[in-house]
C-alpha cells in the first residue's frame, strides 16, 4: 500500500499507521467513497481498477455519450454526474461549488438531459407523480385508508374522477424546504430532503428519478449569487423564508443544467476516474457500438449496372457558366479575370472537307 501511494517507511514495517490511514482517506474522498481511512473492499476495488481492456471500452462508451451533449455547455452551468453521485456548479470552466447528491434507483433512473434552471421554490408542495400514485399509494390506500394521512399526505378527487395526492410545505415534506426547477418532459428536478442520512452512503441511488442535494441552502446561495448577484441571497436569508407558503425566486436568465452519465472522467488533478455503471448504460451502448448493425458501415455494396465513378461532363454554360467569355461561376465568387471567348473550330468531315461549326 505504501508503494502504491508513494510513501516511505522503515524496511519490513507492515503497520497500518496514521499516515497511511490519512492517505487512504484522502484517496477515498477523491473517488467518491466514504472517507473512513479503512482499507475496505470498495476501496481495494477502486485501487486495483478494472482490467485495461474494460477501461478502454468504458472510455469509448463515455466518448459516445459526450457526442450527444451540446457543444456549448454555457458560460455558467450545472453538471450532474449520475454514477459519481455529484453535482458541480461551473463558471468560466472553473469549479465554483460541488456537493453530493442522491439519484434515481436503477429501476427508476435519473434521465440524461440538458435543460435551463429557471427558478427556485422555497417551501415547495410535493404533488405526487401519477406513476407513484398508481404503483405505490393506491395499493397502500386499499389496505389502509389512513395510510396517506399518517405520512402527512392529502388526497383529493376531482369531479372527473382524477386523483390528486400532495404534501403541503413543511419539515416532513419529501422535497424538504427548497426545490430547484429546470422544466423538462421527464418532470424531474433537484431538491432538499429530510433523509439526510443517505448522504453518508458511498452509492446513493435511492430516489424515484429526481436528485436530492446534500446542502440545498448553500446550493441556493451559489445559484442565486450567479443569477441575481445584486440581491445578495445567502443560505441564512433563504432559511428565514421557511414557512407554510410557496415562494418562487425567478432567474432573469436561465442556467443550463446538464444531467450526464460519466462512468469515466478526468478529475481536477488530471487523473482518470472510473465509476460503477449503476444503470447498465455502458453495457447496452457498447453492445450497439460493437453489434452487427454498426458493422454494416464497413461492408462494400455492389454498384448497380451502368454506374461509373468517372466525372460527369456537360456542355459549358449548362449550369451558370458562360460559353462566350466573361467570368466563370467560381471566378465571380472568388475574383478573377474574364476568360477569352473560344474561337470557332473546324471539324473534318468524311471527305476531309472542312466546314465551319458554330459554337453552341
Amino acid at each position: 500500500m505504501r508503494e502504491r501511494f508513494g510513501l516511505t517507511s522503515p524496511a519490513g514495517d507492515t503497520t497500518y499507521d496514521k499516515t497511511l490511514s490519512e492517505t487512504v482517506a484522502k484517496f477515498q474522498k477523491e473517488n467518491g467513497i466514504n472517507a473512513s481511512g479503512q482499507l475496505n473492499a470498495a476501496t481495494l476495488e477502486v485501487i486495483n481498477g478494472p482490467r485495461r481492456e474494460k477501461t478502454v471500452d468504458i472510455i469509448l462508451a463515455n466518448m459516445e455519450r459526450w457526442r450527444w451533449m451540446p457543444r456549448d455547455l454555457g458560460h455558467t452551468y450545472v453538471m450532474v454526474n449520475i454514477p459519481d453521485y455529484t453535482l458541480r456548479v461551473v463558471r468560466d470552466d472553473k469549479l465554483v461549488w460541488k456537493t453530493k447528491i442522491v439519484v434515481g434507483k436503477p429501476n427508476l433512473p435519473t434521465p440524461l438531459l440538458s435543460a435551463e434552471m429557471k427558478f427556485i421554490t422555497v417551501n415547495p408542495t410535493w404533488n405526487v407523480p401519477p406513476s407513484i400514485i398508481n404503483n405505490e399509494y393506491l395499493p397502500a390506500l386499499q389496505q389502509d385508508p389512513q395510510a396517506m394521512e399518517r405520512i402527512g399526505l392529502k388526497v383529493e378527487q376531482n369531479a372527473d374522477g382524477t386523483v390528486r395526492i400532495y404534501q403541503p410545505p413543511g419539515d416532513r415534506n419529501a422535497l424538504g424546504r427548497i426545490r430547484f426547477n429546470f422544466p423538462n418532459k421527464f418532470l424531474v428536478y433537484q431538491h432538499d430532503t429530510p433523509d439526510k442520512h443517505l448522504f453518508a452512503h458511498d452509492k446513493r441511488a435511492y430516489s424515484h428519478g429526481c436528485m436530492r442535494v446534500e446542502n440545498p441552502l448553500k446550493y441556493g446561495e451559489v445559484l442565486l449569487g450567479l443569477a441575481l448577484p445584486n440581491e445578495h441571497y445567502t443560505a441564512e436569508r433563504l432559511q428565514k423564508m421557511f414557512g407554510g407558503s410557496e415562494i418562487n425566486i425567478n432567474f432573469p436568465t436561465g442556467i443550463p443544467d446538464h444531467l450526464t452519465y460519466q462512468t469515466a472522467f478526468v478529475d481536477d488533478n488530471g487523473a482518470l476516474q472510473i465509476r460503477d455503471d449503476v444503470y447498465g448504460r455502458d453495457q447496452r451502448l457498447l453492445a450497439i457500438l460493437k453489434g452487427s448493425d454498426r458493422k454494416m458501415a464497413d461492408i462494400a455494396i455492389d454498384r448497380p449496372k451502368g454506374s461509373s465513378s468517372a466525372p460527369v461532363r456537360m456542355p459549358p454554360g449548362t449550369f451558370g457558366g458562360s460559353s462566350g467569355g466573361g467570368f466563370s461561376f467560381f471566378e465571380r465568387l472568388f475574383g478573377g479575370t474574364p476568360e477569352p471567348a473560344p474561337k470557332p473550330r473546324a471539324r473534318v468531315g468524311a471527305n476531309d472537307q472542312q466546314r465551319r461549326v458554330t459554337p453552341r
